[in-house]
């Protein structure tokens, strides 16, 4: 069982309401209603995968029975990510649900389709087949400006139009259930010697040519994603730029240097050299293997598309056809405040998750974009401490991963600094940390006064702190667990 303060860390990815078009907030979006929207969407979403996706008649039974339940299946987990992880914000979603409205003014036979946004760090969006589109949060964060986000939604909207994913699942399903896919499998099932090898070739075959298959379909889903862009004043140069984004878009602040000794100690516990030595082996096991599984619930990954660059030359090709090329982007001043509150929504979807390694990037990173920002600096000190709990509990693995050569460089430097950080440098780096917050009084620096002296056993100032969160926030984002 988890020690009880780490439960503290399961924070919501939401912040204080404001008026729409009030693009000034400091933390992510918060309402107490926020539950009940998220749960009702996912109530009206999961009802109409199921009204959507009908099997086909002339299907046997047994296949008839695997589509329902992949039906099924695809309507729970949609239901269930917009449940745990929908943003029904007072912003972005209003300013995604705009852009939408431009599309369908010009592209009617899009009025189909809702646009859901979810509190996902990763840089994707995807079409559930039902007229649904799922916009994530990291997305939002790693785009320019608002013409490349419309030829997203552009591209989602084709998906749906030209029911690739109603008519994936029939084709997976006839594909699975035919009879000489059996055969084959029946076949290779009877052989004396290799039998694994041979299932295991033919299922891969078929997985390839499903691949191979989508790959295709984006095509299609792009071709007509322009032309229906092409109807709106969005500029058409900026579909080929949202293409060569996606060459980095994983990797977002890929140029920003983080130097960690200007960042961890000070005066009462100064950074120490050795901290940033190259790990050789972790005290806290292997964390790799464990943290893919934690990594995939996060990401609907953007390898299911074409490579950007095979995207890029068909969006080139679709361009030099096009009259109008010179029609100007939207401001990318504009797009400031989305791309902003965009960032904190994502770098809170990674501390919802415990990926405290990646929240302390990542908030370390756009801190030197946002020096005024309390919340960046507020995270960084509860990560720290999630970071301490698991330590203490000897489940470090489980929230921090080691060196890999799937990480870029420099954020494999920054996971050899904190992997060579012991129990008590954590403690004394969270103390630092919270030394060095701006306000002492916001709800985020009230739960980390909280935790703090949680980790010191100072119950003085735990019940100080719970005391004064409680008096001044009654509706707050932390209430259920102060009280």
């Amino acid at each position: 069982m988890r020690h009880f303060s780490i439960i503290c860390l399961a924070l919501f990815s939401f912040s204080q309401p404001s008026l729409f078009g009030q693009s000034l907030r400091n933390t992510p979006y918060y309402n107490p209603e926020s539950m009940m929207v998220r749960s009702k969407l996912a109530e009206t979403t999961a009802a109409s995968i199921r009204a959507k996706f009908q099997e086909p008649s002339e299907f046997s039974k047994e296949a008839q029975k695997a589509f329902q339940d992949r039906r099924e299946n695809l309507a729970q987990a949609v239901a269930a990510e917009i449940d745990r992880t929908a943003v029904p914000d007072d912003v972005l979603w209003p300013f995604l649900k705009q852009i939408q409205a431009v599309i369908i003014a010009a592209n009617p036979q899009c009025a189909g389709t809702k646009i859901i946004l979810t509190g996902n760090p990763q840089p994707n969006a995807y079409s559930v087949g039902d007229g649904t589109i799922v916009i994530y949060t990291g997305l939002l964060a790693g785009l320019e400006n608002e013409d490349q986000l419309a030829f997203v939604l552009c591209h989602e909207m084709a998906h749906f139009l030209l029911e690739h994913a109603t008519n994936g699942l029939v084709k997976e399903i006839k594909t699975y259930y035919s009879k000489e896919f059996k055969d084959k499998v029946k076949a290779a099932s009877a052989v004396e010697f290799n039998q694994y090898e041979q299932l295991e070739n033919i299922y891969k075959s078929t997985i390839f040519h499903t691949r191979y298959h989508r790959r295709d379909l984006e095509r299609q889903a792009d071709s007509l994603a322009y032309r229906m862009f092409l109807k709106t004043d969005y500029a058409p140069v900026q579909a080929q730029r949202l293409m060569q984004i996606f060459e980095y878009i994983d990797e977002p602040l890929r140029d920003s240097a983080l130097q960690v000794e200007n960042h961890f100690g000070c005066s009462l516990y100064p950074f120490k050299s050795h901290w940033v030595e190259k790990a050789q082996a972790s005290v806290w096991g292997e964390a790799q293997t464990l943290q893919k599984t934690a990594d995939q619930v996060l990401r609907d990954s953007m390898s299911t598309h074409p490579d950007w660059q095979n995207r890029l030359l068909w969006i080139d090709n679709m361009l030099r056809s096009t009259a109008d090329t010179l029609k100007p982007a939207r401001p990318e001043s504009l797009y400031a405040p989305i791309k902003r509150l965009s960032i904190l929504e994502a770098v809170d979807a990674w501390f919802d998750a415990e990926r405290y390694d990646r929240t302390l990037y990542y908030a370390l990173l756009y801190q030197q974009q946002y020096p005024d920002c309390a919340y960046l600096r507020e995270i960084q000190t509860l990560s720290l401490n999630g970071l301490y709990f698991h330590a203490k509990e000897h489940t470090l693995a489980d929230v921090l991963a080691q060196n890999s050569p799937d990480y870029p460089d420099k954020y494999n430097q920054f996971l050899d600094f904190l992997n060579n950080l012991r129990l008590k440098d954590l403690l004394a780096l969270e103390e630092c940390s919270w030394l060095a917050l701006p306000v002492k009084t916001s709800e985020y620096s009230l739960l980390a006064t909280y935790c703090l002296a949680m980790g010191k056993e100072d119950s003085k100032n735990m019940q100080a702190a719970k005391k004064y969160y409680l008096s001044t926030y009654p509706r707050g984002r932390f209430v259920d667990f102060f009280k």
